[in-house]
């Protein structure tokens, strides 16, 4: 109940601002819009001042509706589909960065904001740029030829309740030489957390038979070493490479402890190696009558080493039971390359290719045994080696029909071959060739009906990345169950429409916008019955067939009940997403800034076990945003906080539902910019100390059989946490 309260709060909150906002448009900030095309908004160094920033991204941080995207920009693009021509929704000199692991968000803190010449914010579809966007573009313009020599230092380390303090640290050098542009960077990173929760157990009938206590804790340890360099060739040619290496360790121990008639504790340990190196660059120049060439490529690999040991912890002696180790190695190698000449007056088409070859090799095996007496015997060997080859060619058609109406089109084809070697435990190799052909077709329309508004519609096809974890059996430790691999998955076909509205307040007052969206989904990834039905006589039947069958144990004891990842024909998504960002000017606070934001949205799928509809697999139909954020200049001083919450969501499969109500996610910071450049920060995490409370019904055999042989509630705690910063340049 007090979770639809604070919903239903919100809700009336947010209809509220919209009202309210539309009123009161008078501010004392101003930012200063583009004369040539009205949905660009300018900023320049003078707008900053006053916020005294030392980094590129303590002055995005100022801007309403940016600090979205940097949130959406984090963690890199692993499972991003090549470099796609979605791309980035920032650029630095209309380009993207040429890196998938190594994001643009670890970029920007390395910028200097004395580098900065300008930054624009670009609504809708626009020409010359590195991306097709529906959206906010941030274009990021560098200063030229000025000198960029700058070093940027960072000490930070994160307090858990209950966990010593760790400390971390970020260097940064930039600089340039003749026409050599360069930064170097080194970070040391460390963690150190617990995540515990509480659970009671009841049988079918309700009683209670137990409970257990959960301390999850964990340790990571890792450097970053990154470099960017750029090279400006005298006959126009513009080079920029980017280098990525991580390595990184994970440690993990859990204890469960367990109460009740037959307590059965147990201890986790998980060990993991990981190791990441990333090279990628571009190169772009004129090429006549051809117009502007660019090229982009990268190349990396990944690589993991796990071991997880289990161990019984009541019995006298203690002795392992159970252990996984995962070997695994990923690679991914992007070429791709565009030309853009301008055809007419108003009109530009790029076409080119890309090229992507994915590898993707890992083993999982488990080990189990029944008693300390008995050897630890192999019980299931996962060995998958995976080649994919994809290729595309691409034309983007851009037509300024007037200085109001752009539309913007595309079409891509791919071509993709995926091999898939399941190697099996008697040495066979049971192989997946399949080859995959897509038309990818995209068209986008924004129209500045006035100066401060803009209507947007967009359709487009997506293809997904596949998953190739899904490929190779993992072990699920929240259920305690292993999770067969499905080297048969194909990727998911989107069909996307979008219509969207936004109104831009003058003098940078802030900004409203509505957009309500369609998504069809053909063959859709969910979980899905592998099970090899068979009747009383042996005989093969499909799962109609068994399931009106009597519900004989003896006939169900022989059944390997199996579920996987695995595709179905159709799904579909629909919503309406509500964005706000509002100076409070109007109420004396003009340095303060008031972003809401609410999302309705219904996936929906047919669920492969009790044959009924029902929504997607964690997911949420409402979600609400908050932040807010005050720059006291006079003072030099900063604060504000940010607010996640997301309604009920539950999670489903062949032998269990798990309804979850998860508790809103709130922090808070405090900055302060001290003398010479310098900026300390403090940061509340995890402010409501809970992660939301979690049912689990678990069923024998099936979930259609409905016969519940246990029920689980767990409450997930989310300890809370103080992050202590200084950061500064020289």
């Amino acid at each position: 109940m007090a979770s639809k309260s604070v919903l239903g709060l919100l809700s009336t909150t947010i209809i509220s601002f919209g009202l309210f906002s539309s009123s009161f448009i008078n501010t004392a900030f101003a930012a200063e819009d583009s004369l040539s095309d009205a949905s660009i908004v300018s900023y320049d160094p003078a707008y900053f001042e006053k916020f005294a920033p030392v980094t590129l991204l303590d002055m995005l941080q100022r801007i309403p509706g940016v600090p979205e995207i940097l949130n959406k920009n984090r963690g890199g693009g692993r499972n991003q589909r090549g470099f796609g021509s979605g791309g980035d929704q920032i650029l630095i000199d209309g380009k993207r960065l040429a890196g998938k692991s190594n994001n643009i968000n670890d970029t920007l803190t390395r910028i200097s904001a004395n580098q900065i010449a300008q930054i624009d914010l670009i609504r809708g579809a626009a020409s010359g740029l590195d991306v097709q966007s529906q959206g906010l573009v941030i274009n990021i313009i560098l200063v030229e030829g000025a000198s960029k020599s700058t070093t940027f230092w960072r000490i930070f380390g994160e307090y858990t309740f209950g966990h010593s303090l760790i400390p971390q640290f970020l260097v940064s050098h930039s600089g340039s030489k003749g026409n050599l542009e360069y930064t170097f960077a080194a970070e040391r990173r460390n963690d150190n957390g617990y995540r515990p929760s509480d659970e009671l157990f009841f049988d079918n009938n309700d009683n209670p038979t137990g409970a257990q206590n959960i301390d999850h804790q964990f340790k990571f340890k890792g450097f970053k070493l990154t470099s960017n360099l750029g090279y400006s060739f005298e006959d126009g040619g513009e080079l920029r490479l980017n280098g990525l290496y991580e390595p990184n360790d994970f440690t993990f121990h859990e204890e469960r402890l367990e109460t009740g008639g037959d307590p059965d504790s147990l201890v986790w340990d998980r060990d993991s190696e990981n190791g990441k190196w990333e090279f990628g660059g571009d190169y772009s120049r004129q090429l006549g009558f051809l117009g502007q060439s660019k090229t982009l490529f990268v190349i990396n690999r990944n690589t993991e080493d796990t071991e997880i040991i289990r161990v019984r912890d009541l019995t006298i002696p203690k002795y392992e039971y159970a252990s996984e180790m995962t070997d695994l190695i990923r690679s991914e190698k992007i070429f791709r390359s565009s030309v853009a000449p301008t055809i007419a007056d108003g009109q530009t088409i790029e076409f080119g290719g890309e090229m992507a070859i994915n590898t993707f090799d890992k083993m999982f095996t488990s080990y189990e045994r029944d008693t300390i007496g008995d050897p630890l015997d192999v019980s299931t060997i996962s060995d998958v080696k995976i080649k994919e080859n994809r290729y595309e060619v691409f034309a983007i058609h851009s037509y300024n029909i007037t200085q109001e109406i752009v539309l913007q089109s595309s079409l891509t084809t791919e071509f993709s071959k995926i091999v898939a070697d399941n190697i099996l435990t008697d040495g066979t190799i049971d192989t997946r060739d399949t080859s995959l052909t897509y038309f990818k077709p995209r068209m986008n329309l924004r129209y500045d009906f006035t100066e401060t508004d803009q209507f947007r519609a967009t359709v487009e096809k997506k293809v997904s990345q596949l998953r190739f974890d899904s490929f190779v059996t993992s072990y699920d430790a929240q259920n305690d169950e292993l999770k067969v691999g499905n080297t048969r998955l194909r990727p998911t076909q989107t069909w996307e429409f979008l219509l969207a509205y936004e109104h831009r307040m003058p003098n940078d007052a802030g900004t409203l916008e509505a957009q309500t969206y369609y998504h069809h989904r053909i063959d859709h990834q969910t979980r899905t019955d592998a099970t090899e039905y068979v009747d009383f006589e042996g005989n093969p039947v499909d799962v109609e067939t068994f399931f009106a069958l009597p519900p004989d144990m003896a006939l169900r004891d022989s059944i390997d009940f199996t579920p996987v990842q695995g595709n179905i024909k159709s799904a579909y998504i629909y919503g309406v997403d509500l964005k706000g960002n509002l100076r409070l000017g109007f109420v004396g606070v003009p340095e303060a800034v008031l972003t809401l934001g609410y999302r309705y949205e219904k996936r929906r799928s047919l669920d492969q076990f009790t044959q009924q509809m029902r929504d997607f697999a964690r997911h949420s139909d409402h979600a609400y945003t908050v932040n807010f954020r005050h720059d006291v200049t006079k003072w030099h001083f900063a604060y504000g906080f940010d607010m996640n919450l997301r309604s009920d969501w539950a999670n489903y499969d062949m032998r269990y539902f798990q309804p979850q109500s998860p508790s809103a996610s709130i922090k808070a910071f405090a900055e302060y910019n001290l003398n010479n450049g310098i900026k300390a920060r403090m940061e509340l995490l995890e402010i409501t100390g809970s992660a939301g409370h979690q049912t689990t019904i678990r069923y024998t055999d099936h979930i259609r059989f409905n016969e519940v042989y246990a029920r689980e509630e767990r409450e997930n705690n989310r300890p809370r946490a103080i992050q202590l910063s200084l950061q500064g340049n020289f």
